[in-house]
């Protein structure tokens, strides 16, 4: 499966997910519940939209160079997927946002090293869904774009917006592969 495929589940189907949800808005002030919810939901997109029987494992254990590691979603022996969320009401504190963003960036370096050791082509990708308002929004990019060491506007250009089924939240995906 291509990166393209995994994209268009991701921002198609997982955003009409959460677009559709009656009931998200409440959890969207607290950024662990939504990210739990966000890991069934993905897990089910992914089971629906991707071509061909893939097994799917939420937080995955892997085992890289004789240490454990939890991913959020393994995806056959294909994609390792982190999935993140920053809330509305989080107080957002860039320092330590940015070395979270970062620590999954490595996470996923070193799965991916991991899996080529032992002779797998793993790939792996970040999704981050940001609820947030307006006003907000740059600084989130700004976050995004100093974790992964790139300009603001590739992930200004990336990002899929969407809004909570009550219109109350809106919110951005953005997708990277590592």
């Amino acid at each position: 499966m291509k990166f393209e495929e995994l994209k268009k589940v991701i921002e198609n189907d997982l955003r009409l997910s959460i677009e559709r949800s009656n009931g998200l808005t409440v959890f969207s002030s607290e950024s662990s519940a939504f990210e739990n919810w966000l890991h069934v939901e993905a897990a089910g997109a992914l089971a629906k939209g991707l071509s061909g029987k893939k097994t799917i494992v939420p937080e995955a254990v892997v085992n890289v160079s004789g240490k454990e590691v939890e991913v959020d979603l393994l995806v056959g022996n294909e994609w390792a997927i982190e999935l993140k969320v920053i809330g509305v009401n989080e107080k957002i504190a860039g320092a330590e946002t940015i070395k979270a963003l970062k620590a999954d960036i490595e996470k996923l370096k070193a799965v991916k090293k991991g899996f080529s050791e032992k002779n797998i082509n793993m790939n792996t990708a970040v999704a981050y869904f940001v609820l947030q308002s307006e006003e907000k929004s740059h600084i989130h990019e700004n976050m995004l774009s100093e974790a992964f060491g790139t300009d603001d506007a590739a992930f200004f250009e990336d990002k899929k917006s969407f809004f909570l089924n009550d219109n109350s939240v809106k919110g951005a995906i953005y997708l990277r592969e590592v």
